[in-house]
């Protein structure tokens, strides 16, 4: 038996697809590059943080300028919104 985990499945809201196509595509490659590997848990740990006073829990992954908000649902990886560092304080009130 192999050692390795299966991949998370990866779903993303209309709003996280609408985000993406907003990115240049230099930054969008990067981006997609590091979801790609959160599906495989090849992340370090100091690109993740744990948001609080969200439940469920959502998390916030660093991808250069961005930030990809998602939650992990059993072996499922929900991407909800990418925007970029400026535009997440504005994001998170509007979640108040």
């Amino acid at each position: 038996m192999s050692g390795t985990a299966r991949p998370l499945e990866l779903l993303l809201t209309r709003r996280a697809e609408a985000d993406l196509l907003d990115i240049p595509v230099d930054f969008r490659q990067r981006i997609k590059a590091d979801i790609l590997h959160l599906t495989r848990r090849e992340i370090p740990f100091a690109q993740l943080k744990k948001l609080r006073s969200f439940a469920p829990p959502i998390w916030q992954m660093t991808s250069g300028r961005y930030r990809i908000l998602y939650r992990r649902e059993g072996e499922k990886l929900l991407i909800l919104r990418v925007v970029s560092k400026p535009d997440q304080r504005d994001l998170f009130r509007s979640f108040r």
